[in-house]
């Protein structure tokens, strides 16, 4: 049986926190985080206690050696229009029992934002990806995804909590995720060959876990590199650092 639950420990519960995401690869609104022991100071710095936590996956979501590949089997693709649906589309009512929820769910904040979108929900075998399409829903995305992301938590967290799914909410708008991540890799590759010539350590900026995720996986072939991920928090960033030929 493949293990579902893992324990943390860190300074902070934030900091055992990113250390999870970190190792796993997983982004926040994947895991439910159980905390386990807070952290206490000790007397004169003595006999403190750092915080404990465990962390539980949310849905089925390969861990630790997962591959990059989406699942090859044919996802079942259905969409619905927000006041109506389009053309080739099935009703909401239709919708698988996983996709069915986090649809809805999209439909009524595009409502309430007052947005006359598309929205298509992909069921696939550990997720389900509902994307976005329409003129004015780019104000859904907001500054470095932000809005896209607090969107795709909340339907995240009501669908777990509801019971509604199982799989891991994924929500895209115009295809932001899939740009967002071509130009990262982009970033990161540019950064690294700068690395690699003149032989010393560079960061980029700070990014969520998710993309930090983007930036290790896409350095994680490349020589004369090595990558990790250091700050606290909001700051908390790549950095890049030079690894001497030894096989010379």
């Amino acid at each position: 049986m493949r293990e579902r639950s893992w324990e943390y420990v860190g300074r902070t519960v934030d900091e055992a926190t990113e250390t999870a995401l970190e190792e796993l690869g997983l982004e926040r609104d994947d895991i439910y985080v159980e905390i386990l022991e807070e952290p206490q100071k000790g007397f004169l710095g003595l006999g403190g206690k750092v915080a404990r936590i465990r962390v539980e996956l949310i849905g089925e979501w390969e861990v630790l050696g997962k591959s990059q590949e989406e699942s090859r089997e044919s996802p079942e693709e259905v969409g619905i229009e927000s006041g109506g649906i389009h053309a080739g589309a099935v009703a909401e009512g239709e919708l698988t029992n996983g996709a069915a929820k986090p649809v809805k769910m999209v439909n009524d904040i595009l409502g309430i934002f007052g947005i006359d979108a598309v929205v298509e929900a992909k069921d696939r075998q550990d997720s389900i990806v509902v994307d976005v399409w329409g003129e004015d829903v780019a104000v859904l995305i907001g500054k470095g995804g932000s809005t896209l992301d607090a969107i795709q938590y909340l339907v995240s967290i009501c669908c777990r909590r509801t019971g509604s799914s199982s799989k891991r909410i994924i929500i895209d708008i115009e295809g932001y995720r899939k740009r967002r991540k071509a130009r990262l890799e982009k970033e990161a590759e540019q950064l690294a060959r700068k690395v690699v010539n003149q032989k010393k350590s560079m960061e980029l900026p700070p990014m969520t876990p998710s993309e930090r995720k983007i930036v290790h996986l896409a350095l994680s072939n490349i020589d004369g590199v090595r990558t990790e991920s250091d700050g606290e928090g909001p700051n908390r960033r790549v950095f890049i650092h030079p690894v001497e030929d030894r096989s010379t």
